[in-house]
């Protein structure tokens, strides 16, 4: 099945739409369960080794999807395993997909419903998103990458102004000593870190929608870079402002 030009995105708009799959609430409670994990400072560490496997990953998946540039994962699927096996696949694959998002949305409900609206239903803030949501696929692709145009500046923006409110507290001290304890805790600690990069999925299935397909390899390592910086700075200023006995016992 051809994509219509009309439903084609920018390589810019590619790779806010990989950043904006990428950043999810996990980046709330990413320090707490990698400093579990790794128990020494150097947990930003294991967030960074995280990326590189992400970066590797998502080599692949391009390298993957280019070689079949105008099919999607569940079209090429069935080209290499065979009709029926590629048709159950891209049933699993849809589950995955459904389970990842009952996730994020439960997720996204009971951050606001702690923060923001402590009264209301966590069913009604999950049908606000879930209805706005099926209202923007309907229009297709640009349509959302268009809204993560604008969603995209207002994160960095606000992301920032955190940033630079939370340095007064901040303490480089937190953050030593540096492989203290070697980098076998570092390693371990990437298993859990890994798991903020969920989403990255979507790289299975965007190139076809590209109107430059061949620059879909550019556009995957910016647009995976970008919340690996966030990550990476997340957890250091966090880690460096709360210390590693602070954070194990906050979110």
């Amino acid at each position: 099945m051809m994509v219509s030009q009309q439903d084609k995105i920018t390589v810019s708009q590619t790779v806010i739409v990989i950043t904006n799959f990428l950043l999810g609430t996990g980046i709330l409670t990413l320090p707490r369960i990698s400093v579990e994990a790794v128990k020494t400072p150097d947990v930003w560490l294991s967030v960074a080794f995280g990326g590189l496997i992400a970066l590797l990953a998502g080599f692949i998946m391009v390298k993957l999807s280019m070689e079949y540039p105008e099919k999607t994962l569940y079209q090429y699927s069935r080209d290499i395993i065979g009709k029926w096996p590629g048709r159950l696949f891209s049933l699993l694959l849809i589950c995955y997909f459904l389970a990842t998002s009952s996730f994020q949305v439960r997720s996204v409900t009971e951050v606001m419903g702690f923060y923001l609206l402590e009264e209301t239903p966590l069913w009604a803030m999950a049908m606000v998103f879930l209805w706005s949501g099926i209202y923007l696929i309907t229009g297709g692709i640009n349509p959302i990458a268009r809204l993560y145009e604008i969603i995209f500046p207002i994160t960095v923006l606000i992301f920032l102004i955190v940033i630079f409110m939370s340095a007064s507290i901040f303490d480089t001290d937190n953050l030593r000593p540096v492989l203290g304890k070697g980098i076998v805790p570092v390693m371990q600690g990437v298993k859990t870190t890994s798991f903020a990069y969920t989403g990255i999925e979507v790289l299975l299935i965007i190139v076809p929608f590209m109107r430059k397909p061949k620059q879909a390899l550019k556009a995957a390592l910016i647009g995976i870079s970008f919340p690996i910086v966030f990550y990476v700075i997340t957890v250091i200023m966090v880690i460096g402002a709360l210390s590693i006995d602070g954070v194990t016992s906050r979110t």
